[in-house]
C-alpha cells in the first residue's frame, strides 16, 4: 500500500506573505508623524483624512527629520514620496496624496509599493556616418547674395575712407609736432649766433672781411700795384 501523501504545511508561505506584510520603515515613520496630534500645527491630516499637509517646511526640516528620518532635507523627504506614488494636491501649499496612504488605515500601507526607476539606456552611436547635404543654391537665393554683397560694398568703401582719414590725421599730428621742433632749434641758434655777435663786439675785436675768410682772396691795394708794375714794363718795352 502506497503511502498517504504529506500535505504541506504552508510555514514558508505564511513566512513570506508575513514579510510582504511589513510597510518599509519610511512610510511608516511618516504616517506616524502625520497622526500624531501634538505637532498638528506642523504636520497633519487633511479634513477628511484623505491626504496630509506640511505646514510648517522649515520647522519640520529642523526639528522632525533629523529626528525620524536622520537628516534635515526637506527636498529629499519629497522626493522620497514620490517613488512611493505620493502626489501634490494643490500647488500653493506642501499637501500630499496618496490612495493607501489615509487616516485610520495603517494596514494600508503594505500595499504602497517602491516604484523602480529603470537607468536610462547609454546612446548606442550609429556606424553609419550621416551624409551632409550641400545646400542647394536657387537663383532666388543668388539674387538675394548679389544684393547683399552689393549693399555691403558702401561699407566696405565707407570703412576704408574712415581708415584713410585716421592714417592722415596721424601723419599731420607727426609733422606738425616735427616742425615745431624745427622752429624751435632755428630759435636756439638764432639766439646763440646774436649772443655771439654781442660779445664780440663789447670786447673790441676789429671785425672780419667776409672777404679775408674766404681761400685765394686778394686785397685791393695789392691788386693796384700789380697793376701799376704791368705798366712800367710796356713802357720799357718801347
Amino acid at each position: 500500500m502506497a503511502p498517504t501523501p504529506v500535505e504541506p504545511t504552508g510555514e514558508s508561505t505564511s513566512g513570506e506573505s508575513s514579510q510582504r506584510a511589513l510597510p518599509t520603515p519610511f512610510l511608516t515613520k511618516t504616517y506616524q508623524l502625520v497622526d500624531d496630534p501634538s505637532i498638528d500645527d506642523v504636520i497633519s491630516w487633511n479634513d477628511d483624512g484623505s491626504s496630509f499637509v506640511v505646514w510648517n517646511p522649515t520647522v519640520f526640516a529642523r526639528d522632525l527629520l533629523p529626528k525620524y528620518f536622520k537628516h534635515n532635507n526637506f527636498s529629499s523627504f519629497v522626493r522620497q514620496l514620490n517613488t512611493y506614488g505620493f502626489r501634490k494636491v494643490v500647488p500653493d501649499r506642501w499637501e500630499f496624496l496618496n490612495d493607501s496612504f489615509r487616516r485610520g488605515g495603517r494596514r494600508l500601507l503594505c500595499e504602497i509599493q517602491r516604484r523602480k526607476i529603470n537607468p536610462p539606456a547609454p546612446p548606442v552611436a550609429s556606424v553609419w556616418a550621416v551624409p551632409t547635404a550641400k545646400p542647394m543654391i536657387s537663383p532666388s537665393n543668388s539674387g538675394d547674395e548679389q544684393v547683399m554683397s552689393s549693399s555691403s560694398s558702401p561699407i566696405r568703401a565707407s570703412s576704408e575712407i574712415m581708415d584713410e582719414n585716421e592714417r592722415l590725421r596721424k601723419e599731420n599730428v607727426q609733422l606738425t609736432k616735427e616742425l615745431a621742433e624745427v622752429k624751435s632749434l632755428c630759435n636756439n641758434i638764432f639766439t646763440m649766433v646774436s649772443n655771439y655777435a654781442c660779445a664780440q663786439s663789447e670786447s673790441g675785436f676789429p671785425e672780419l672781411k667776409p672777404l679775408d675768410l674766404m681761400p685765394g682772396s686778394v686785397s685791393p691795394e695789392r691788386g693796384r700795384t700789380k697793376r701799376k708794375k704791368r705798366r712800367v714794363r710796356s713802357f720799357s718795352g718801347w
